[in-house]
């Protein structure tokens, strides 16, 4: 299994020091990965339900700190050598397609072929709000934001007629080292993301609180990873071919070690744990990933 972990991005734990030491855990543990969230500004007043909470409140502190996701992997990228550097997820919308696929590229370049580009369209209608960008054509310009990305990450002269952008006669270089470009994975849920993940993307994201407690349509990840095969299958896509990675926001190491094997079974390849990070001691966040680099067969990738 390949096991990746997210960085301490929010509140207190997002420090230099923090962030620097997670990298080097990370690296000397074995993890296949690295990840991070993306917020640019944070409403202080949430009205719009989170959607990976049974409750429907934000797990994080709105008031805290919110560690920017390209910078701060920029900064990991010079801080490791090996470990894999994932975003879950970009929010595509927030930035212009053309500026964030040039970024992407400059972090894959800088980082040896190392990225990772989780993709969605968002969910804090307040925080759109604050910058300015349409809510409800949120998936339109997350689409296009894929198909950009590629046609800039691939084509000798890009060329692309849209929607949202219009452009030609350019070029958008250095390109990615990963050939054909960084894998892009989507997160999501239902028929719709599905259809997304099968038409633009090498893998699926899916938030989890454990195998049989996921984020996904009628929350049976056994029931929506049939789902995005059959769709797989009748699009003429193989299924293998599309990578699924499941996010965990809370838990134990204990319980990420029992859960593994069943995982395994149901498709899953990579694990995110996500629950260490929202911990206030950074201490606390060493153990637990200890404990699982301990006790988990990991793929490094």
């Amino acid at each position: 299994m390949k096991i990746g972990f997210m960085l301490p991005m929010f509140g207190d734990m997002a420090t230099h020091e923090n962030m620097f030491a997670m990298a080097q855990l990370a690296e000397e543990r074995g993890f296949e990965s690295v990840w991070a969230p993306d917020h640019v500004i944070m409403p202080t007043r949430i009205k719009t339900s989170y959607p990976y909470s049974r409750t429907g409140d934000y797990i994080a502190d709105p008031k805290g700190d919110h560690l920017e996701p390209f910078t701060s992997l920029s900064y990991i990228a010079g801080c490791t050598k090996r470990v894999r550097l994932g975003f879950t997820v970009i929010v595509a919308p927030y930035r212009n397609a053309i500026v964030s696929g040039k970024m992407l590229s400059s972090i894959d370049v800088l980082s040896n072929g190392r990225l990772i580009s989780g993709i969605g369209a968002g969910w804090l209608e307040e925080e759109f709000d604050a910058l300015g960008v349409q809510f409800a054509r949120r998936w339109a310009q997350t689409d296009e934001h894929i198909r950009i990305w590629k046609e800039l990450w691939t084509a000798e002269e890009p060329e692309f007629h849209g929607e949202f952008y219009d452009f030609s006669h350019v070029q958008c270089r250095p390109q990615p080292i990963q050939k054909p470009h960084p894998p892009i994975t989507i997160g999501g849920n239902g028929k719709a993301c599905f259809r997304r993940v099968i038409e633009h993307a090498d893998g699926w994201q899916v938030v989890t609180q454990g195998p049989d407690d996921t984020f996904s349509t009628g929350g049976n990840l056994a029931q929506s990873l049939d789902t995005l095969k059959q769709m797989a299958e009748e699009a003429g896509r193989d299924f293998n071919t599309i990578e699924n990675t499941a996010v965990i926001i809370k838990g134990t190491a204990e319980e990420v070690l029992n859960d593994i094997e069943q995982y395994e079974r149901l498709g899953v390849s990579r694990l995110i744990l996500d629950f260490p990070s929202f911990v206030s001691d950074p201490k606390e966040m060493e153990t637990i990933l200890v404990k699982v680099a301990a006790g988990a067969d990991m793929e490094t990738g």
